[in-house]
């Protein structure tokens, strides 16, 4: 049975004042260095560069120092590579660091409370961080419920198998780990009564328990950094509720957003042109891509120039009315012109399903059939926005000089900007306040 997602639709205002988490690289880089520093502390405290007493040699093997030596081995991993996790770092390190206090506190001789101290930087710097995430969800949540729209929408097929695929993915890698971690804590105790006992003169270098015992550990960590992951988006998910988002494509706590409209500047959708005897669009892109064999749908094709349907003789002979009247169509923009933004805010908004904050910021999606159905491969681009940076702030592309037609105003046809016509090419959009053409003469 598919889940009932509803659909919300906040103020731009609103959208943009939602609050963001801190930039993960400073919550990775903080945590990396607590590691490291008590891992620093420690050997200075330990005196570690100096030559080994004669009697440590006669130092029977116990259990206590596979654990010792396999938590500071872990910790150096991770102070060397623990950016590579990203803003899981911020999970790992104190359950790195609890594993070393707890096993440096099987021998009261060592250095247990350099370890401990860590163990607390680093947990309070989890708290601190999950207090900034935990406001964030309940301002999304907050702003969910308040701009709810009562109405419900179905999932395309493609969404509702994305999110399963995504929600299968992270609890398999979470599962695959813990077995391997109990496969390795299990070979860990099969290899160690061959060492235990024995002096380290005897032994003369590392036991299999020792290496077996670090790779345990290391994966037993990333376990339990992958169920904390999995744990907190479910909470967050389930916190925020099913929800499809209609938001503005700038100006909120989302970058890498694109229009859901389902076609691009200076394109026709394939079944369009397909139903219309007259148009030579299909024809003309399959001699210029004799490659392309698998077309169908709304999938945009380049518009013909001199298409007798599509082309530019027909967007000049269009009057001022006709063209305001078919201004959302793609086919009569030229491919480098931003597409018009409605006043009703349609076109210069997006979909995005299940967001719940940067826990999860979600699936951009499109309307489709009444649905909401995901863009292919738009997910890989989105990313929470950074703060103090400007989105919209981009060099676009600029319309030509010469050869202009005419200006129409597309204003009473809801539009916030007007069309600039070529003698030679397609129409360029520019908006009413971003401008800084020379005039030019309205159209009648």
């Amino acid at each position: 049975m598919s889940k009932t997602y509803f659909l919300v639709r906040p103020d731009s205002q609103e959208w943009a004042a939602l609050p963001l988490c801190p930039r993960t690289w400073r919550q990775m880089l903080a945590a990396c260095a607590i590691v490291l520093m008590t891992t620093v502390a420690s050997f200075i405290d330990a005196r570690a560069w100096e030559d080994l007493p004669p009697e440590y040699w006669q130092h029977t093997y116990q259990i206590a120092d596979m654990f010792g030596l396999s938590a500071t081995l872990v910790a150096i991993f991770f102070s060397l590579i623990g950016w590579f996790f990203g803003r899981m770092a911020v999970a790992i390190a104190p359950i790195v660091l609890l594993y070393a206090a707890v096993a440096y506190s099987l021998d009261p001789t060592d250095n247990a409370a350099i370890w401990w101290a860590g163990t607390m930087a680093a947990a309070l710097w989890w708290l601190i961080q999950t207090k900034f995430s935990l406001r964030q969800i309940h301002a999304v949540r907050d702003l969910a419920t308040k701009s709810n729209v009562d109405m419900t929408i179905e999932l395309g097929p493609a969404a509702r198998k994305s999110l399963n695929r995504m929600k299968r993915r992270s609890t398999h890698w979470a599962t695959g780990l813990s077995a391997i971690a109990i496969f390795g804590w299990l070979a860990t105790a099969m290899a160690l009564p061959t060492a235990i006992g024995r002096t380290y003169q005897e032994l003369e270098d590392l036991v299999l328990s020792d290496y077996l015992g670090t790779a345990a550990a290391t994966v037993s960590v990333l376990a339990l950094a992958q169920w904390h992951r999995c744990g907190w988006r479910f909470l967050a998910r389930r916190r925020v509720g099913n929800m499809v988002w209609h938001v503005p494509i700038v100006g909120g706590p989302i970058q890498g957003l694109w229009s859901s409209l389902s076609e691009d500047a200076g394109t026709v959708p394939f079944d369009h042109a397909q139903s219309l005897p007259s148009c030579t669009c299909i024809d003309e892109f399959m001699r210029a891509n004799p490659d392309e064999r698998d077309l169908y749908g709304d999938m945009g094709i380049t518009a013909a120039a001199y298409c007798p349907v599509h082309g530019i003789e027909q967007i000049n002979s269009l009057t001022s009315e006709q063209f305001r009247s078919n201004a959302t169509g793609t086919w009569l923009w030229d491919e480098d012109s931003l597409l018009p933004m409605s006043m009703q805010a349609e076109a210069d908004r997006t979909l995005l399903i299940g967001y719940a904050g940067k826990t999860f910021i979600g699936l951009p999606a499109r309307f489709t059939n009444g649905t909401a159905e995901i863009q292919p491969d738009a997910g890989f681009m989105i990313d929470e926005s950074h703060p103090h940076v400007n989105e919209s702030q981009w060099d676009r592309p600029q319309p030509p000089i010469g050869g202009i037609v005419d200006r129409i105003d597309l204003t009473p046809a809801g539009l916030k900007g007007f069309a600039i016509r070529y003698r030679h090419g397609r129409a360029w959009f520019e908006t009413t306040d971003g401008a800084s053409m020379p005039p030019l003469p309205d159209a009648e």
